[in-house]
C-alpha cells in the first residue's frame, strides 16, 4: 500500500496548487484524469504479469503425471488381459491386480460397454473387437510411406517396385511405381501371390534380408524383395523390384537388392522397428 501511494504521489503539489485545484472544477477533473492514466499502465503490466504465471503454471501441470485412478485401473486391465493372452475371470485379475473385485467389476463392465472388452458366457472376459480399430487407425499408413522408396527404385533402375503386404496367407500387392517405358512389368493392385514362392517367399519365410528370384516364379522375369518388420519384429511387408531378364542382369540385380534392403530398413524403423 505505501509503494502504491508513493508511486502516486511521485510529483508532491504545493499547497497554492492544491488550493487551486479545490477552488476550480476542471483542475480537480484534469488532476483525476493524471492519476487515471499513470495507473492503467501497472494495471496492464500486472495483468500481462498474471498471464504470464498462468502460462508457466499450465505448462508445469502437462508435464508432472498425475493419473486418474479410474483410467489407470482400465489401463492395467486391458495390459493383464493382452499380457496373459486367454480369457480370465474377475477374481484371477483382481489377485493379479492387487485391487477389489467390486472396483475391477465396474471397470470390465465399462470397458465392455465401449466393445474394448468382450464377456463370455462363462462370465471370463477377453479383449474386445474394438481395440483392433484403435490399432488400426494409429498404425502408419504403410502404402503412403513407402510410395517414395518405390518411386526411388523405379527411377534409379527403370524398373517396377512394389510394397507388397502379407494378407491371408498370400503377399498382397498394396502400392507399386512403373516406369514409363513401354517395356516393363506390370503389378495390379490387389493382386496376391504364393507366400512359399519367388523372391519375397524367401525372405518371409527365413531371416534372410534379401531374397532373389531368377526366373522361378515367373518365366523370364528376375526380381529382388527385402522384408519390412514391424515393432514386434514379425515380417508384414516387403519391398520388391521385378524386370525382365532382357532388362536385368545378375550384378543389376545385386545392386537393386542392396537398395531394396537400404529401403526396407528405413520403413522398418518408420513404423517402430529396433534398427540393426
Amino acid at each position: 500500500m505505501s509503494r502504491a501511494r508513493s508511486d502516486l504521489e511521485a510529483v508532491p503539489e504545493t499547497a497554492t496548487e492544491k488550493d487551486r485545484e479545490d477552488d476550480d472544477p476542471h483542475e480537480r477533473h484534469r488532476h483525476a484524469q493524471s492519476q487515471q492514466h499513470n495507473a492503467e499502465p501497472k494495471r496492464l503490466q500486472h495483468a500481462h504479469h498474471s498471464r504470464i504465471i498462468l502460462r508457466t503454471r499450465m505448462a508445469d501441470s502437462t508435464n508432472g503425471l498425475r493419473p486418474v485412478p479410474a483410467v489407470d485401473k482400465a489401463a492395467r486391465v486391458l495390459r493383464a488381459l493382452a499380457e496373459g493372452g486367454r480369457a480370465m475371470g474377475i477374481s484371477e485379475l483382481a489377485r493379479s491386480l492387487e485391487v477389489s473385485k467390486g472396483t475391477l467389476r465396474d471397470v470390465l463392465l465399462t470397458l465392455a460397454h465401449h466393445g474394448l472388452v468382450v464377456r463370455d458366457p462363462d462370465t471370463r472376459f477377453r479383449l474386445g473387437p474394438e481395440l483392433r480399430a484403435l490399432a488400426d487407425a494409429s498404425a502408419p499408413d504403410l502404402r503412403a510411406l513407402a510410395q517414395p522408396y518405390l518411386v526411388s527404385l523405379m527411377e534409379t533402375f527403370g524398373e517396377t517396385a512394389i510394397l507388397g503386404l502379407v494378407v491371408d496367407g498370400k503377399l498382397e500387392i498394396a502400392a507399386r511405381a512403373e516406369p514409363a517405358t513401354d517395356l516393363h512389368m506390370t503389378a495390379p493392385l490387389g493382386r496376391r501371390l504364393p507366400l512359399d514362392k519367388g523372391a519375397h517367399g524367401k525372405v518371409l519365410a527365413t531371416r534372410d534380408e534379401v531374397g532373389y528370384d531368377d526366373q522361378e516364379l515367373f518365366a523370364g522375369v528376375r526380381a529382388v524383395a527385402a522384408p519390412i518388420v514391424d515393432a514386434r519384429g514379425r515380417r508384414i511387408a516387403v519391398i520388391m523390384v521385378v524386370g525382365f531378364k532382357e532388362r536385368v542382369d545378375l550384378r543389376t540385380l545385386r545392386r537393386i537388392g542392396e537398395r531394396c534392403v537400404s529401403a526396407a530398413r528405413a520403413l522398418s524403423q518408420r513404423i517402430g522397428a529396433q534398427a540393426a
